[in-house]
């Protein structure tokens, strides 16, 4: 991201248009020492988000409007910041305006409709994740991933879109595991939040051959879940690896789910992953 586009004659009125915006929420801080931007301080800030990441320094990782699809529909999306030290995600905050404040998986104990919307997921290396209301009505309040041992048991999240995910591999997944409960499916990484307090207990994501994952779409997703005492692993058993730059490169999916259920996951992610490749191979030949 950078602002080159701002910079040229077409983008003279967006850039007009970004400054006004950023200085009327600046001032809403009602700070007597609150900065007024120049359209050239603007510019600059924008710049500073040229950032390759990697393994050295502090990063911070933004992703403004996580689920655009969903956003676009008024469904869930997600403000998405983290914050990278030597490579490694040390804090994670997610903004889920659309998100209710009860659960929604097969725990609710309430329906959707009877809860405020909006929750705010924060984490912090060693610090436990929090859920508060966007509000301020509910406070700040630690979270934890569901305790289970029986896969059988277990309700897994996956991606509203199945453009975004091989749905066909995570049914068969949940099929060798024994789940019955249907797939809670939500868009943007609302889905770390959401598992994190314990709407599901497990989370699969399966992109289609030849997309590579972006680190903002998963760090701040990553440490809190992490923090609610979950795993957040490739389809390969390792660690999600955010020292290497822009890109994730993975083995095949993302997974998580808790520590208990996390070798029997592995094991049926195997499964169905090796069963696709022959089923992808006898429909090559």
């Amino acid at each position: 991201m950078d602002s080159e586009e701002l910079k040229q004659d077409q983008g003279a009125s967006m850039l007009d248009r970004i400054t006004q915006l950023v200085n009327e929420t600046l001032a809403l801080e009602k700070r007597i020492d609150a900065p007024f931007l120049s359209k050239e301080q603007v510019l600059l800030a924008i710049d500073r988000g040229r950032s390759e990441g990697g393994s050295v320094g502090r990063h911070w990782v933004l992703d403004p409007i996580d689920g655009t699809r969903g956003f676009v529909r008024g469904d869930q999306y997600a403000v998405a910041l983290g914050l990278l030290d030597q490579g490694e995600v040390v804090v994670g905050v997610l903004g889920c305006p659309n998100l209710p404040t009860n659960l929604i998986g097969p725990e609710a104990l309430v329906s959707p409709t009877e809860s405020s919307i909006g929750c705010l997921f924060a984490a912090r290396k060693g610090a436990g994740t929090t859920v508060k209301s966007i509000d301020g009505s509910i406070q700040p309040q630690k979270i934890s991933v569901r305790n289970l041992e029986d896969p059988s048991l277990a309700n897994f999240c996956e991606s509203y879109e199945s453009a975004h995910s091989m749905q066909n591999v995570t049914a068969e997944i949940a099929k060798i595991l024994g789940v019955v409960s249907p797939p809670l499916r939500i868009d943007s990484q609302a889905k770390y939040g959401a598992m994190a307090r314990g709407d599901a207990a497990i989370y699969l994501r399966f992109p289609h051959p030849g997309y590579r994952e972006k680190i903002w779409d998963h760090a701040a997703g990553c440490i809190i879940i992490k923090e609610a005492g979950g795993l957040v692993l490739d389809a390969a058993g390792n660690p999600l690896d955010f020292s290497k730059g822009r890109y994730l490169d993975i083995a095949s999916g993302i997974i998580s789910t808790n520590p208990q259920l996390m070798p029997a996951l592995l094991a049926a992610v195997q499964a169905a992953l090796q069963k696709e490749h022959h089923h992808g191979e006898r429909v090559h030949l």
